[in-house]
C-alpha cells in the first residue's frame, strides 16, 4: 500500500475531514456509513476441506513471494521479475492463460500480469479485480501485498467455472508503491489509462490491499481522524473503501459479501480529499472515471509490522483469509451479474 507524504497530503487531510464534518452534520451519515446486511458476528464454524484446501494454498502463495522471493521492487528487478513469473506460474496451475504487458519503468521493463475470464456475451461490461505484487524497500511484503495476490489468484482458480454476465479481469499490477505511485510507471494507472482510450466499459474495480493481518483484541484498530467514531476498535474485519463517486459499487459489494461472509466487514464511502482512502490501485481507475474501490485490513491503522522488516509470511491469518475468499468469490458471482 502506498504511502503519501508531504504538504499535499496534511492540506487533504484537513480538507477531507471539513468535508467528513459538513456531510455528517448535514445528513450524509447514511450516504457515506450506512451498508445493506450486517456485520457478521459470533464464532465461525470450522473450515472444511475445501476450505483447509484453499487456507494452504493460500499461505503457499505469501510464502513464495514474501519468503523465497523477498523484497521485489526497482532496486531488485531479478526479484520483480521472479515476482511476477511466479504469479505467472500460479494462475497457470489454477487453470488459465495469463498474458504480460509491459509497463516500462526508468532503466528497467517490468510487468502487469493478467487473467481474463469473458462474460456470456450478453454484455460488454467488465469487472476488474487487481493487486499489486510489488514492495517498498527493506520488507518482505508478506501482507504488503502478497496477501492481495494470494487472494487474486485464489479468485482465479474459484471463479474459473462460474457462469458470468460481465467479463471478468484479475490482475496482478506492478509498481504501486513510492516512488511509481501516481506515475507513468504505475502498472494500475498505465492499464486503466489504456482500458479508458480502448472505451472498455468498466463498471468497477477492486483493488485488494493488504488481506491478511486480523486481532480481535481490544484497541488493536485505529482509524484516521473522526471515523473511529464511526467503527469498531477490534482489527477483526475487512474494509470495503471508495469514494463518493463509487458509493453504490462500495454498497453494492459490501451487500454481496454479506450474503456469505463468516468474518466481520466493514463499508466507507468518503470524500476523495481524505488522503488515506487513495492509497492503493483503485486511486488509477478513479483518475479516468471509473468507479473502483479498496478491500483492506487497514494497514498501518492496525498492522505494526507495515512497511517493515518482519512483514512476514507467519504473522498473517490464513483462516481468515481462506474466509474472505470463499465469500468473496461469491460476491463476485454477484457482481459479475448486471
Amino acid at each position: 500500500m502506498a504511502r503519501q507524504a508531504g504538504m499535499t497530503v496534511v492540506v487533504g487531510l484537513v480538507a477531507g475531514l471539513l468535508v467528513l464534518v459538513l456531510l455528517t452534520l448535514g445528513g450524509g451519515y447514511g450516504m457515506m456509513f450506512q451498508m445493506p446486511g450486517g456485520s457478521y458476528r459470533g464464532t465461525p464454524p470450522p473450515l472444511d476441506d475445501e476450505g483447509q484446501a484453499l487456507r494452504e494454498r493460500l499461505r503457499e502463495h505469501v510464502r513464495v513471494l514474501a519468503d523465497e522471493i523477498g523484497e521485489r521492487h526497482y532496486w531488485r528487478p531479478e526479484a520483480l521479475h521472479a515476482a511476477a513469473d511466479a504469479i505467472d506460474r500460479a494462475f497457470r496451475e489454477a487453470g488459465h492463460q495469463p498474458v504480460r504487458h509491459a509497463v516500462p519503468t526508468q532503466a528497467w521493463v517490468f510487468d502487469n500480469v493478467e487473467v481474463r475470464l469473458p462474460g456470456s456475451g450478453a454484455t460488454d461490461e467488465i469487472l476488474v479485480i487487481g493487486a499489486h505484487y510489488d514492495t517498498v524497500r527493506g520488507t518482505p511484503g508478506a501482507d504488503d501485498n502478497a496477501s492481495g495476490v494470494a487472494v487474486l489468484i485464489e479468485l482465479a482458480r474459484l471463479l474459473g467455472e462460474a457462469d458470468l454476465e460481465r467479463s471478468l479481469h484479475l490482475v496482478a499490477f506492478v509498481n504501486e508503491e513510492a516512488p511509481f505511485f501516481a506515475s507513468e510507471a504505475m502498472g494500475s494507472l498505465a492499464y486503466a489509462r489504456e482500458a479508458r482510450a480502448r472505451g472498455d466499459d468498466i463498471v468497477g474495480m477492486l483493488s485488494l490491499e493488504m488481506l491478511g493481518y486480523y486481532v480481535d483484541a481490544p484497541g488493536s484498530q485505529r482509524h484516521p481522524p473522526l471515523l473511529g467514531h464511526f467503527y469498531p476498535h477490534r482489527g477483526d474485519f475487512v474494509a470495503f473503501v471508495g469514494n463518493l463517486g463509487s458509493r453504490r459499487l462500495v454498497r453494492d459489494a459490501v451487500g454481496a459479501f454479506r450474503e456469505h461472509a463468516e468474518m466481520p466487514s466493514e463499508g466507507l464511502a468518503a470524500p476523495e480529499l481524505i488522503g488515506d482512502i487513495r492509497r492503493s490501485d483503485h486511486w488509477a481507475f478513479w483518475e479516468v472515471g471509473y468507479p473502483a474501490i479498496m478491500l483492506t485490513d487497514t494497514a498501518n491503522f492496525r498492522n505494526p509490522y507495515y512497511h517493515g522488516p518482519h512483514d512476514t509470511h507467519d504473522r498473517l491469518d490464513y483462516e481468515t483469509m481462506a474466509r474472505l475468499t470463499l465469500a468473496l468469490a461469491k460476491a463476485v458471482e454477484t457482481l459479475a451479474r448486471r
